[in-house]
């Protein structure tokens, strides 16, 4: 019986380590048993830090890994002969040179053989870039012709607004593994909430890049707001430098907050796993993101998520899954908000729900998959 050939598709994408976003969707891309029944795949790592301290600095050994991708990538093309080509892009500094410089070999081959190709934005920031300067938009414009951009979200859309070039914009919002898989849900949420909250200290949760970014100062200042009331902040996640490190630490002793706050690292496994099933929400009041994975995660364990309005988390959360602030400062009415009206059984049932509807593992490869198609 005669089968019929799969396309030929070359993923071109980050994978861990450093743990974050980008790398754990190209993970999972790699990893997927529906994409490689789909498509005959073949996978380039783009390799450049090891650590999140290591993103933006520029250094010898990433041009030398930059030239290694850019090899890899000629001899693929050369002897694979892709009919779709997917590529984690990246938005501006040394990296969008990196990318722009690799991207000529497939504008090369796609004039001689038929090509798709498909740019996975898992940040923003093009908008700046390109408003820097009219280089940066020339240079950027020739980077995205006749390709196919994939967004996050319809509220990332205004961030390309000043490109023309592009084939078409498509939507793919992310997904993550599902926390509570092979656990009984029901029986957790009821054991949770068994005893009534005032009663019972709030357990409020910190998950992200220790980056100033990412709000974990505002939330160490709330912190020290809400000492004497039944509060206990969790901190987890990796450091991006020293100072911010040493100032973290100070600001806890002169404050005199040890007993308010616990700092675990970096976590992940069962470790990641426990302080989600401990905690009462998720504070995430990020100054720039574009589609917070440990959103996701938070929903999946049935916690309800205070976060800012930036990127896409408006798309992610909605009014039943969490509170989103247009105003960092008001983090201490929205946290008072959280506790009366979201840490309950009703609420934990709906953000799992909201999880299993839009940002499983499951929807997110069927998603995909349609990309492609």
């Amino acid at each position: 019986m005669y089968m019929k050939k799969k396309p030929k598709l070359l993923c071109i994408l980050h994978r861990s380590p450093p743990f974050h976003g980008a790398a754990k969707v190209g993970d999972f891309i790699s990893s997927s048993k529906k994409i490689n029944a789909e498509f005959d795949c073949r996978f380039i790592t783009i390799k450049s830090s090891k650590t999140i301290e290591d993103i933006g600095k520029v250094s010898l050994k990433k041009y030398y890994l930059a030239v290694e991708v850019y090899v890899k990538v000629f001899w693929m093309l050369l002897t694979f002969r892709p009919n779709k080509l997917y590529y984690t892009a990246s938005v501006s500094g040394i990296a969008f040179y990196r990318d722009f410089i690799i991207s000529t070999l497939w504008k090369v081959y796609s004039i001689f053989i038929s090509l798709d190709v498909y740019y996975h934005y898992h940040t923003k920031g093009v908008g700046k870039f390109v408003s820097f300067s009219s280089i940066n938009l020339k240079l950027t414009n020739f980077f995205v012709k006749d390709v196919n951009i994939i967004l996050l979200s319809s509220l990332l859309e205004k961030d390309i607004s000043n490109l023309s070039t592009y084939k078409s914009i498509l939507l793919l919002p992310n997904g993550v593994e599902d926390g509570m898989k092979n656990e009984d849900f029901e029986n957790y949420i009821n054991c949770k909430y068994k005893y009534k909250y005032k009663y019972k200290t709030m357990q409020v949760l910190y998950l992200a890049h220790m980056m100033r970014d990412k709000g974990y100062l505002e939330v160490l200042e709330l912190a020290n707001l809400s000492k004497y009331k039944d509060f206990h902040f969790h901190f987890a996640g990796s450091w991006k430098d020293e100072k911010n490190k040493k100032e973290f630490f100070k600001y806890i002793k002169l404050h005199k907050l040890e007993k308010n706050i616990t700092y675990h690292g970096f976590v992940c496994g069962v470790q990641k796993k426990d302080i989600f099933k401990n905690a009462d929400m998720l504070l995430y009041p990020s100054k720039n993101d574009a589609f917070p994975l440990t959103i996701l995660e938070s929903l999946s364990y049935g916690v309800p998520v205070l976060a800012t309005d930036e990127g896409s988390i408006p798309f992610i959360l909605d009014k039943k899954s969490g509170i989103v602030l247009n105003d960092i400062h008001k983090l201490q009415e929205g946290l008072d908000e959280i506790v009366e009206k979201f840490t309950n059984i009703e609420s934990a049932r709906y953000c799992r729900q909201r999880y299993f509807d839009n940002f499983s593992l499951n929807q997110f490869e069927e998603n995909l998959v349609e990309v492609f198609k």
